[in-house]
């Protein structure tokens, strides 16, 4: 038997969307097709803690460091605190990140490799179950055959 075997590549993930924990964000470094000839862009990498259907994944994504209105992290940031927690001028530390759970959506690459594809809020659910369903409305009592009413013109 080879001490290599090339595959075709499986995916870690089906696309599909699941539910994940982030647990670790460090800095990268490195060069793409968009950076100038000789240069490194700057980079955060996301670890997330996927709840697969069978086990548990690890899967990274990548973010560059803007972080105006429209750009992917502040997709992370609002998926992880709340919108509403996610404002101009705020600064977040990795403690206030890590541990937070989210839902990602997961897209199966033409190269076969699974790829966090958008980061949204984790589905809300119920702590306490659903309220009774009201009571039926009693009806209005029957017309009374006392003779008291008699004189009423309806």
């Amino acid at each position: 038997m080879p001490l290599i075997t090339v595959t075709a590549g499986t995916p870690v993930l089906p696309a599909a969307t699941y539910p994940a924990t982030l647990i670790g964000i460090r800095p990268k470094r490195m060069a793409t097709k968009f950076s100038k000839p000789g240069t490194e862009d700057d980079f955060l990498e996301w670890t997330w803690l996927v709840e697969g259907k069978d086990k548990d994944v690890e899967i990274t994504s990548l973010t560059s460091v803007a972080t105006g209105p429209k750009s992917r992290i502040f997709e992370v940031l609002t998926a992880l605190m709340g919108a509403g927690n996610v404002n101009i001028n705020d600064g977040f530390e990795e403690s206030d990140l890590v541990g937070k759970k989210a839902q990602l959506s997961i897209v199966v690459t033409e190269d076969g490799f699974s790829k966090v594809d958008q980061i949204v809020a984790p589905m809300v659910t119920r702590s306490q179950p659903a309220a009774a369903p009201a009571k039926p409305r009693e009806t209005a009592p029957a017309p009374s055959t006392d003779g008291l009413d008699d004189d009423l013109p309806f």
